[in-house]
């Protein structure tokens, strides 16, 4: 039996690439998601389209400064944050993807970002600056 860092490691980095594709077709098909998410009323199309490309741009900063953390080992070899980080993004990608293909509404969007994006990227911020500023974990 290997270290645990073995499997989360690897399933931390995939879970994150597969949720950051998913949202990378959210960005390059703003309009055809909006589209089909909006069904027959296009009414608010405009203000629609600009939310969701918004949102999903955040999401791309959301995802350089997890990669920035998970890179520089700020938070890699700290097992429950990969826990969480895997969890996060399997359920992102899983959701952001069925939001793509079934029209779900613009709003389900909206809690896709609050929870898969920006708490995962608060818990990064938040274990940088544990490690940086008050030594949380000291390499020896």
């Amino acid at each position: 039996m290997g270290r645990v860092e073995d499997v989360t490691l690897p399933a931390r980095f995939i879970t994150t690439a597969a949720h950051l594709i998913a949202t990378l077709t959210i960005v390059y098909d703003t309009e055809a998601t909006t589209r089909r998410a909006l069904g027959t009323d296009q009414t608010d199309f405009a203000s629609s389209k600009s939310n969701l490309e918004g949102l999903a741009w955040t999401s791309l900063i959301f995802f350089a400064i997890e990669f920035a953390g998970m890179f520089t080992g700020v938070s890699l070899f700290m097992p429950t944050a990969n826990a969480y980080y895997i969890f996060s993004h399997f359920f992102g990608a899983l959701f952001v993807g069925l939001f793509v293909c079934l029209n779900w509404e613009i709003t389900a969007y909206h809690w896709f970002f609050a929870l898969f994006s920006f708490f995962p990227a608060l818990v990064e911020c938040a274990l940088a600056f544990a490690v940086t500023q008050m030594n949380a974990m000291q390499y020896k």
